[in-house]
């Protein structure tokens, strides 16, 4: 696998492209609401939280984060687990989220990583969801 290709935090958020993927992929990255699909990701998380306090699998999240998106313009655009594993580890990075351990279970069974807001990540969530609910 190729080394990866990552703005860093001061600079506008840019999906990660490997160095030797074509440019078609590297131009199609620069199209990604990087920045929009981590707030979206903090703020299912936050929900969640909020109802059971438990560590949280990516598919648990992506399903949260889908049933936010219905609820917004119909320009949204669906989101795989893929994409919330992507920003998870991104705001794991950032210092938003943390993985706590190896304990989850994925929808077919297998292990998984289970996720948590850091305190960081908790205010950053409750400052987008507040902002939206403006």
């Amino acid at each position: 696998m190729g080394h990866l290709i990552q703005g860093s935090i001061d600079e506008p958020a840019v999906a990660g492209t490997r160095a030797g993927d074509p440019w078609t992929s590297q131009l199609a990255s620069t199209g990604v609401a990087v920045r929009e699909k981590q707030r979206l990701t903090l703020v299912a998380m936050y929900q969640l939280r909020r109802h059971s306090g438990v560590p949280l699998e990516a598919w648990r999240v992506q399903r949260q984060a889908q049933r936010i998106n219905r609820l917004r313009p119909p320009e949204a655009h669906p989101l795989g687990e893929s994409t919330i594993r992507t920003r998870l580890k991104e705001l794991t990075k950032l210092g938003m989220v943390v993985e706590i351990d190896r304990d989850g279970v994925t929808e077919s069974g297998g292990r998984c990583t289970r996720y948590g807001l850091t305190p960081a990540g908790r205010s950053e969530a409750k400052e987008v969801e507040d902002a939206e609910s403006r």
